[in-house]
């Protein structure tokens, strides 16, 4: 089973590092769908079992995605009351778990709809936003706003080349005036920002937020100049455990030799950042908008009704 998890955890991380956490999910469980209409399997017991374990396989990847953990928790939850109750199990069993399963991608849509109703309050009009990390969530919050008729301009922050990239290509196809800037350069503008935008993987107990690598160092410094921070998620992304900082970002290590003379040492790359909430100005969820203390109290509210066991 360690093998297997190490396996779906890597293939998880390269695949969010690429698409983002939403679009992570949203492709598990399509592929879960196209899955379990595939089977030639009439015993749903059988079925369960297998179920069980690819949920178990899910709970166990570093870093643990909430949004992941939290609706496979609400589909266990399903398969147990409604297609198995008191362990008698429905004939149609199979069409009744993928419909449960579109619902749950319907969700997601309306969540999306939702934030990007709740942007529209945030006065973007002439202002100049910072962006960083490739989130897809911050993208439709810009092209949304854009589309509303609103005029702003993107400053970009270099990072990764692919997400830098992708960045750009969606300013430019949005046609939002954008400019690019090394991330390690932007002390030179903290008059020009008039705002930083942020999205995310999660939101832990520990009521920080797991970021892309870099987005800490960013936000740390418009956090002292004093320039407003805005996070933009889902509630959904919340991961509704007791947790740990130790064991939330994944750390790889490995050997590299230098191009021209003959050192080897060892090289240590972090899959995610951690980030405190109280450094945001405010947090755009599907819910509303919320300040740090606000969006405690939301976490902890739907902790305590959903919590999750990991």
């Amino acid at each position: 089973m360690q093998a297997k998890t190490e396996v779906f955890s890597k293939l998880l991380r390269e695949i969010e590092m690429e698409i983002g956490s939403r679009d992570l999910a949203d492709l598990v469980f399509k592929s879960l769908i196209t899955a379990v209409n595939s089977l030639d399997v009439k015993d749903v017991d059988f079925f369960n079992g297998e179920f069980s374990k690819l949920v178990k396989l899910v709970s166990q990847t570093e870093p643990r995605y909430g949004i992941l953990n939290y609706y496979f928790a609400k589909l266990s939850k399903f398969t147990e009351q409604t297609i198995c109750p008191d362990g008698k199990c429905r004939v149609k069993w199979k069409n009744m778990f993928v419909s449960e399963v579109k619902t749950i991608l319907g969700h997601g849509d309306k969540q999306r709809l939702e934030i990007l109703k709740n942007s529209e309050k945030i006065d973007l009009e002439g202002k100049t936003i910072l962006i960083h990390d490739h989130s897809h969530t911050v993208q439709d919050v810009l092209v949304h706003n854009k589309n509303m008729g609103k005029h702003f301009r993107v400053i970009i922050a270099e990072q990764n080349l692919e997400k830098t990239h992708d960045n750009i290509e969606r300013m430019y196809g949005a046609e939002i005036p954008f400019q690019v800037v090394p991330a390690y350069m932007l002390s030179h503008l903290h008059d020009e920002i008039d705002m930083v935008f942020f999205g995310a993987v999660t939101m832990k107990s520990t009521i920080d937020f797991v970021m892309a690598p870099g987005d800490h160092g960013i936000i740390s410094e418009f956090h002292v100049v004093g320039v407003p921070l805005y996070m933009f998620i889902d509630t959904s992304k919340f991961s509704l455990w007791k947790s740990e900082k130790k064991v939330e970002v994944f750390m790889h290590k490995h050997e590299r030799k230098h191009c021209s003379k003959p050192i080897t040492y060892e090289r240590i790359k972090y899959s995610h950042d951690r980030v405190p909430a109280k450094l945001f100005t405010q947090i755009v969820t599907n819910q509303g908008i919320f300040d740090p203390a606000g969006i405690k109290k939301l976490f902890l509210e739907k902790m305590e009704k959903y919590q999750i066991e990991i």
